[in-house]
């Protein structure tokens, strides 16, 4: 996958097939259907990719060269980009990291004199060791942010203890005498800021903020088209860190995803006897401290005292999710109204008794027949109050 380099870009890949998602077995494996083909394609990606895994998205696939020149997965084929609105996001990394070193790094480092890629010293590997004319040492460390919604770039998508290793020991050397630096390299969208992600990874959310003094912290945003051409398109892109405190607070709201599998009649608490029918079910919640514990309670089914009417339902679920909402205030009611908004059925005076939705027949659980991890209306609302309403402070 060597770039060919132009004057303001490179192909890093080739467009050899296209074709629709189906399905992700593991992190490191996508299904794609390309014509009458089913293909299993390697997907270098590991993040959740919750925008993209989505039933009928468009996949480009690269052919994979024949052992001994490539073995991922023992797969022929390479989930290399994905066509996302008006957008190729591409899914390598490596693609990041070779347009960083081309094109932006010189404006980072002015006067570079020596730069070595895959640099390791201490307990880990940086993507580059930089030396400038005055004999001054950098190190950089390049992270590709592929999650850009509603103008917000968010990094990462899911729990990287990588990133938060690599970021504690950039800190670190940093006290040591090394000029130390991350770079963010924006893969696709209009971001207007970027936000480390405290729903997913609050851990490193708050290390960022704490530590953006020591080291420098950059952006770049890239475009990709579907023949495999990036370029970039704008640098520095602003980060905004003033959201560490809400990620150390651990406060804010969540969405359980839960599955029966078949209809059940249940006896829940006051409610009396409530009939379930069969497919998924979207429960919104709180949690003005401990938001972790809480959703870590309901994902435990067993050994805990019943409480809340989700308790009573949640034993008999198949699949159980948990998607944290870290804001400033209470979104809950809100979230139960857009779930209404998407087609749910509410079950009436369920999980709303001390709130106003319990009135008239509302309610903070909602049926869907299908699953709305792989609904595009869903995730986008999921991705909506992730992105603008979370962020939006309390008026005082």
């Amino acid at each position: 996958m060597k770039g060919t380099k132009e004057a303001e870009g490179a192909n890093f890949f080739w467009n050899d097939r296209e074709g629709v998602f189906v399905s992700r077995p593991n992190r490191f494996l996508v299904k794609v259907r390309s014509g009458d083909e089913e293909l299993s394609c390697y997907c270098p990606n590991p993040g959740r990719l919750l925008e993209f895994t989505l039933p009928g998205e468009r996949f480009i696939v690269q052919k994979n060269p024949p052992p001994p020149l490539y073995r991922p997965q023992r797969t022929r084929w390479t989930a290399v980009g994905v066509y996302h609105g008006d957008d190729v996001v591409p899914l390598y990394a490596y693609v990041a990291n070779m347009i960083a070193s081309e094109l932006v790094l010189p404006s980072i480092i002015p006067s570079i004199r020596v730069l070595w890629p895959e640099f390791s010293i201490g307990g880990s590997r940086f993507d580059f060791l930089a030396e400038d004319r005055r004999g001054v040492v950098h190190l950089v460390e390049v992270k590709a942010c592929s999650l850009v919604e509603h103008g917000v770039a968010m990094f990462p998508d899911a729990p990287s203890e990588r990133a938060l290793r690599h970021l504690e020991e950039l800190a670190v050397l940093a006290g040591e005498g090394y000029r130390c630096h991350m770079l963010f390299m924006i893969v696709h969208g209009k971001p207007k800021r970027l936000v480390p992600n405290l729903h997913t990874d609050p851990a490193f959310a708050a290390a960022l903020s704490r530590h953006a003094g020591r080291v420098a912290l950059h952006t770049a945003l890239i475009r990709c088209d579907g023949s495999g051409y990036v370029k970039l398109s704008r640098a520095q892109v602003p980060v905004d860190l003033s959201h560490g405190d809400l990620a150390e607070r651990n406060s804010g709201n969540y969405l359980l995803v839960l599955e029966l599998k078949r209809t059940r009649r249940l006896e829940i608490g006051a409610l009396g006897s409530v009939l379930f029918r069969a497919g998924w079910y979207v429960y919104a919640g709180s949690a003005a401290k401990n938001l972790s514990q809480r959703m870590a309670r309901h994902l435990r089914r067993v050994r805990k005292k019943i409480h809340w009417h989700i308790d009573y339902l949640t034993p008999h679920a198949g699949e159980l999710r948990a998607l944290p909402i870290r804001s400033y205030r209470n979104l809950e009611c809100r979230l139960a109204g857009a779930l209404g908004d998407l087609g749910g059925a509410p079950v009436p005076g369920f999980g709303c008794s001390d709130c106003a939705c319990g009135k008239g027949g509302g309610s903070h659980l909602y049926y869907f027949e299908k699953a709305p991890l792989q609904d595009r209306a869903f995730i986008d609302t999921l991705l909506r109050f992730r992105h603008t309403e979370a962020l939006v402070r309390k008026q005082r």
